[in-house]
């Protein structure tokens, strides 16, 4: 009597060789899956940083404005080094460049800060200051944190 094959031959042969080469494959999928995923996640902590370098640089150059405001004294130091802050939180991000560059939110407080100390109204720098702040915290919400 002749026996009939359950299974073909090529068939045998290919889970033969899926048994071996399957697990390496599934490794491969599994290493490529999760780095993507830590290089996302990477960025978008590198991108949170800058984001809270920036605000804080604009927090304390605010704060020393309105102290000033508030007592009328000026301390030309502390608005220097609140500037010089906030200044290389944004020359320094590498992450949100693009945003810094479409919104342009660091040179409108800049220009809202030169017009203030020549005079200008106080009113007039917070309007600039609180629509840079809400831009920024905008763009931070939209990226993936």
């Amino acid at each position: 009597m002749n026996e009939v094959p359950l299974l073909p031959l090529w068939f045998t042969i290919f889970l033969t060789v899926w048994a071996a080469v399957g697990p390496l494959v599934g490794i491969l999928i599994g290493h490529f899956l999760v780095r993507s995923w830590q290089r996302s996640q990477w960025l978008a902590d590198n991108q949170k940083e800058e984001y809270r370098r920036v605000l804080a640089g604009l927090n304390r150059l605010n704060m020393a404005l309105v102290q000033q405001d508030v007592d009328g004294n000026l301390d030309p130091q502390e608005i220097k080094q609140a500037m010089e802050e906030t200044s290389v939180a944004f020359n320094t991000s590498l992450f949100i460049t693009d945003f810094l560059e479409k919104s342009e939110v660091a040179g409108d407080v800049l220009n809202a800060v030169r017009e203030l100390n020549q005079g200008g109204s106080f009113d007039d720098y917070q309007k600039e200051y609180w629509k840079a702040i809400n831009a920024i915290i905008a763009s931070a919400k939209k990226t993936r944190l």
